[in-house]
């Protein structure tokens, strides 16, 4: 049930509560219809009720379809990422290119498929999404050679912030489109951590230090944070639905 359908029912059967005032602080439309209530006006009243239903009656867009748009955006924002920084990773790395291959693999799964998984109403599938978040880090340790290809560590800030950059679209979008779900901060963090896997992926095909400290500091950490961010953002957005 969306929140204006919330609202809507409970003006009808006269049970207003908090929470449906609260939303039509936000909502120009459903304080209109509130505004009616105070004022007395019934036919006026009765006309705003019709249009409303008639309005809420409208078939909502497939979950599907939404989660299509931003699985295609990260995708295009990841090759786009890759080809402005050159994919140099692939012959500097002595690692395994079966390894490298694995962990691109990956972190592509998470930052494209993983959008379906996340926005997807059934808990199985989220914990799939939160599944191929824990397996990221991993994937990306283990494909490292460990080679520092830089004199100071902290020429590994240019990482940091390309992760932050390259999230801010996907996260953007991500967290719009989470307003049409019932809060959960468990989708959130998925969905933040998918949003900063578009940087982690073209990280992994572009950046030359293979060293643990770097990847922890310069790629996870940012990582982690931005899934962190992401519950922090959702909270203070309204909720536009409470479908699961």
């Amino acid at each position: 049930m969306t929140a204006h359908a919330r609202l809507l029912g409970h003006l009808t059967a006269g049970a207003l509560d908090g929470e449906d005032r609260g939303h039509a602080e936000r909502c120009p439309a459903c304080a209109a219809l509130l505004a009616g209530e105070a004022s007395g006006t019934a036919p006026v009243r009765a006309e705003w009720l019709a249009a409303a239903h008639q309005e809420l009656a409208r078939p909502p867009r497939p979950w599907w379809g939404l989660a299509a748009g931003l699985a295609a955006a990260n995708a295009a924002l990841a090759v786009a990422g890759t080809v402005f920084m050159v994919p140099t990773n692939w012959e500097a790395s002595t690692s395994p290119h079966w390894l490298l291959v694995a962990a691109v693999v990956a972190l592509a799964a998470l930052a494209v498929g993983g959008v379906f998984l996340a926005l997807a109403p059934r808990r199985l599938w989220l914990d799939g999404a939160l599944g191929l978040a824990a397996l990221a880090p991993i994937a990306l340790l283990l494909a490292a050679d460990g080679h520092a290809a830089a004199p100071h560590f902290l020429d590994g800030m240019a990482c940091l912030w390309t992760v932050l950059a390259l999230a801010a679209l996907p996260l953007a979008g991500g967290a719009w489109l989470l307003t049409r779900a019932a809060y959960s901060p468990a989708r959130a963090v998925a969905v933040g951590l998918i949003s900063a896997g578009v940087g982690l992926l073209v990280l992994q095909l572009t950046c030359n230090d293979g060293s643990h400290p770097h990847l922890l500091v310069f790629h996870l950490l940012p990582w982690a944070a931005l899934g962190a961010l992401a519950v922090l953002v959702r909270r203070a957005l309204p909720t536009w639905s409470y479908a699961p």
